[in-house]
C-alpha cells in the first residue's frame, strides 16, 4: 500500500468526547481519490499503525477528514491513538499514512435500494456515504439507521441534519440509547433504545436491498445475524468493524438539571399585539417568535411575585414558563 505525509491542516472538537482532525498534503500534490466508506492507516509515533474511517466525501479531495473517539477518563494513557489525535498532533504536524483503502461502500453502478446501518463511530462512514450520494446519486432510494447514546456522542449530527434537503427520497431512523434530558424525542431522535426493526416508521425493502453496516464489531455481528434470520442473503450484507463497543456517554445525565413538563401556554407579544399558543415543540422563545415572523430584541424586567408577567423585549409570558425557557435553553 502506497504512503505519503500528511499534515494536520485543522482538529474540530465535534463533542467532548469526539473529534475531527483534517489532513492536508504535505507535498502539496492532489490527494487519492476515495470511495466514501475507506479509511486511512496513521503510523502513530510510539503508538503503531491505527486505522480511522474518512469521515467526508469528495470526489476530488483537497483535504482529508478523520473523525476520533475517544474514552473520557483516559486522556493521560501515552499509548493511545485517540490520545495521540487530542494530545500530541497539532497543527502542521507530519504524520505517515497509508491508504485510503478498505472494501466498504456503495457498490457502482447502484442497481438497489441502500440501507445503511451504522452505530457509534460507524457515523464517520454513514455521513461520508451520504455525502458521496449527495454528490453522485441524490434521488437514489435510500434508508439511514443510526444508534448512539445520546445527543453527547452523535458528533457529526448537525452534517447529517443539513444533508436532509440534500436527500429528498432518504428516510432517517436516529437510535439513542440512553436519552439526556434534554433530547427531543421527534425532533433530536427518532426511538430509544437499541435498534429495532419492527419500530421504524418506514418499512425496510429487506428483499430487494444493498445493507451496508458498520460500527463496534458486537454490533455488527448482531445486526448481520438479524439481517440473516429475516431471509437478506449473505451477498447483500457488507459489513465493516470499528473495534470494542462504544464506552459510555461522555456527559452524564446528573449534569443536566431535571426540567419541568410544560404544557402549551398563551403568549402575548406586546409591541405587535399578536397573541398565540406556544407548544412545548416550538422550542425555545426566540424560535417560536421568529416562526411568527416577529423580530425579539432585548432584555428581560424580573418581578418577585412568581405569578408575575416577564416581559423579554417587547414578549410578555407568565413568569414560570419563562423560568423554565430559560434553564432549556441553558441546557440545550
Amino acid at each position: 500500500m502506497t504512503s505519503r505525509i500528511l499534515r494536520v491542516a485543522r482538529k474540530v472538537q465535534e463533542t467532548s468526547n469526539t473529534l475531527s482532525v483534517y489532513l492536508a498534503a504535505a507535498d502539496a500534490k492532489p490527494l487519492q481519490p476515495f470511495n466514501a466508506g475507506q479509511f486511512l492507516e496513521f503510523e502513530i509515533p510510539d503508538v503503531g499503525v491505527r486505522a480511522y474511517l474518512l469521515s467526508a466525501f469528495s470526489a476530488q479531495p483537497k483535504i482529508y477528514r478523520i473523525t476520533v473517539k475517544h474514552r473520557p477518563g483516559n486522556e493521560d494513557l501515552a499509548a493511545s491513538g485517540a490520545t495521540y489525535w487530542r494530545r500530541t498532533a497539532a497543527q502542521g504536524d507530519a504524520v505517515k499514512a497509508y491508504g485510503p483503502t478498505g472494501s466498504f461502500g456503495l457498490r457502482q453502478p447502484l442497481e438497489r435500494p441502500v440501507v445503511l446501518i451504522a452505530a457509534a463511530a460507524g457515523e464517520a462512514s454513514l455521513t461520508a456515504i451520504a455525502e458521496q450520494l449527495a454528490v453522485r446519486a441524490p434521488r437514489h432510494p435510500v434508508w439511514f439507521v443510526h444508534q448512539t447514546i445520546n445527543s453527547s456522542t452523535f458528533a457529526l449530527r448537525a452534517k447529517l441534519g443539513s444533508l436532509r434537503a440534500d436527500l429528498p427520497n432518504a428516510k432517517w431512523s436516529i437510535w439513542y440509547r440512553d436519552p439526556l434530558p434534554v433530547d427531543r424525542r421527534g425532533k433530536d431522535y427518532d426511538h430509544s433504545g437499541e435498534i429495532d426493526f419492527s419500530q421504524l416508521a418506514h418499512p425496510l425493502p429487506w428483499d430487494e436491498s444493498e445493507f451496508h453496516v458498520c460500527g463496534p464489531d458486537d454490533f455488527v455481528a448482531r445486526i448481520a445475524g438479524h439481517l440473516q434470520r429475516l431471509g437478506v442473503t449473505a451477498a447483500r450484507v457488507h459489513m465493516q468493524g470499528t473495534g470494542a463497543e462504544e464506552f459510555q456517554a461522555a456527559v452524564s445525565e446528573e449534569a443536566y438539571p431535571v426540567l419541568p413538563t410544560l404544557a402549551p401556554r398563551q403568549v402575548s407579544f406586546v409591541r405587535s399585539g399578536i397573541t398565540a399558543i406556544w407548544k412545548p415543540d416550538d422550542g425555545s422563545l426566540l424560535e417560536f417568535a421568529e416562526r411568527l415572523g416577529l423580530a425579539v430584541t432585548g432584555g428581560s424586567d424580573y418581578h418577585a411575585d412568581p405569578n408575575a408577567t416577564i416581559r423579554v423585549g417587547g414578549v410578555s409570558l407568565p413568569r414560570e414558563l419563562y423560568e423554565a425557557l430559560k434553564k432549556r435553553r441553558r441546557s440545550a
